[in-house]
């Protein structure tokens, strides 16, 4: 009888875990470190919407934009646009993450014309790379 319950409680257990939404470690607000400038910070809201501030000399530069992010490629692939303003208008960044722990990140964009299938995903980090540590959930 005992061990009938026990396999009840971890066959809920598992059934529990199984149901949940998988985990979205991007969710929260990141900033950047190293040599990264502008400074930047990404908000990553769990509606597919972001904020993105650039602390330029003469103030932030804020920008909601969609994104999508797919955890199950390695590296995670991350989608951030389209873009309506600025030097890269009517195109989105498509890029790739690797989680360096459960606060800090690096990210690799290459832009590209989501309306002409023409996509640049870096294949690898290069030297834009940028790391994220962050601020909060």
């Amino acid at each position: 009888m005992i061990r009938g319950a026990r396999f009840a409680l971890l066959a809920s257990a598992v059934l529990t875990l199984a149901c949940q939404e998988p985990p979205q470690p991007l969710l929260g607000e990141w900033v950047s470190v190293g040599s990264a400038r502008p400074a930047m910070t990404y908000i990553f809201e769990a509606d597919g919407r972001s904020t993105w501030v650039l602390d330029l000399p003469q103030g932030p530069d804020t920008v909601v934009i969609d994104y999508r992010v797919d955890y199950t490629t390695t590296p995670i692939h991350l989608d951030v646009g389209p873009w309506s303003t600025g030097p890269i208008a009517g195109r989105t960044l498509f890029g790739i993450v690797e989680l360096l722990g459960p606060d800090r990140f690096r990210v690799d964009f290459e832009p590209g014309d989501p309306d002409t299938g023409a996509m640049e995903r870096p294949g690898e980090f290069s030297s834009q790379t940028v790391t994220f540590v962050r601020m909060r959930n």
